[in-house]
């Protein structure tokens, strides 16, 4: 692996950026933290839903017109560091396996006349950027509810493409 894309490297990037991966993520559901699925020469790798948490608990607010959007951001930006973490999870703690990002959707408790979705999940769009910096920019959604779990100010899942590996035998998924 080169140092741009080695096994710690994306972690030492956040860490330069002021942010660190949180512990993998428990399910609070049946449900796993991530899917895999063999594609021709790599693995498809889906994060389940990540809500915004710091150290286990929830980051709670509404995105409301005209209100400052910094804890927004920063809501976002945590729960992406939480789908980060699963998806290392998936890659055995190896970031430097992931080829590509390529989907971002960010789901935010926001009012009905809300408008400014694709500023407040820019919080996640950073933590992507600061990882994987040689990447292109995933596609990306933004897409604004009325709850979330635990009343949580934002859920971010993450898709991406993997390296080629053998799943685990009977299912691509992880199971606690």
């Amino acid at each position: 692996m080169d140092g741009l894309n080695g096994p710690d490297a994306a972690a030492s990037r956040l860490a330069a950026a002021g942010w660190r991966l949180p512990a993998p993520p428990v399910p609070r559901g049946a449900y796993a933290p991530y899917h895999l699925a063999s594609l021709h020469g790599a693995t498809l790798v889906c994060v389940s839903g990540q809500a915004s948490r710091r150290d286990g608990m929830p980051i709670v607010g509404v995105c409301r017109p005209g209100a400052d959007l910094a804890m927004a951001r920063t809501a976002c930006a945590q729960a992406a560091l939480s789908a980060l973490s699963a998806l290392r999870l998936a890659c055995a703690g190896d970031l430097g396996r992931i080829r590509a990002v390529l989907q971002l959707r960010g789901y935010l408790r926001s009012e009905a006349d809300f408008e400014e979705h694709s500023a407040v999940l820019d919080g996640a769009s950073q933590v992507l950027e600061a990882a994987f910096p040689h990447m292109p920019r995933p596609a990306r959604s933004a897409i604004g509810v009325t709850s979330l779990p635990g009343r949580c100010w934002a859920e971010i899942e993450i898709s991406a493409l993997l390296e080629d590996c053998t799943l685990p035998r009977g299912a691509g998924a992880a199971k606690e």
